[in-house]
């Protein structure tokens, strides 16, 4: 390889790692977002209806800021009920912890399914998935002022 070519690949090499230094995918990362998750989650868990809950929060160029929330209830529940409940308490944190609309929420809730032999109870079909709804009323009315952070 020439000296010459050599020269216009390292220089082809410097431009791009600086050019992919400056969109560093940690840089996509929220606190607030990841907050927003855990907090659902642990209120989730406090609630009697619910058996499991657990989240998982996704940034990045590519796909933006996605949190995906599942969780699993108890059998024996008003499933609609208890959906709507799980529904109101995403959109209070959600409101309170992130300042931004441009979070990608994912609920997964499924029912709880008894496990043969008498064992611990595992996850059954999912019985809703989707987003968080729209909810009645102002936010800001319902849960107060808007997070100033991401």
């Amino acid at each position: 390889m020439s000296t010459a070519v050599r020269s216009a690949v390292l220089g082809s090499l410097f431009v791009m790692v600086g050019l992919l230094t400056g969109c560093n995918v940690a840089d996509q990362y929220h606190e607030g977002v990841d907050s927003f998750g855990k907090q659902t989650v642990a209120d989730w868990k406090a609630m009697p209806e619910v058996v499991e809950a657990t989240y998982e929060y996704r940034h990045g160029l590519d796909q933006g800021q996605v949190l995906y929330l599942d969780v699993m209830i108890r059998g024996d529940v008003d499933k609609d009920k208890v959906i709507g409940q799980l529904q109101e308490v995403a959109r209070k944190n959600f409101w309170q912890k992130t300042s931004s609309n441009d979070v990608k929420v994912n609920l997964a809730v499924h029912s709880e399914s008894s496990a043969l032999g008498g064992g611990s109870a595992t996850p059954g079909p999912v019985i809703y998935q989707g987003g968080l709804g729209q909810g009645s009323g102002s936010p800001e009315e319902k849960y107060g002022p808007r997070a100033t952070t991401r």
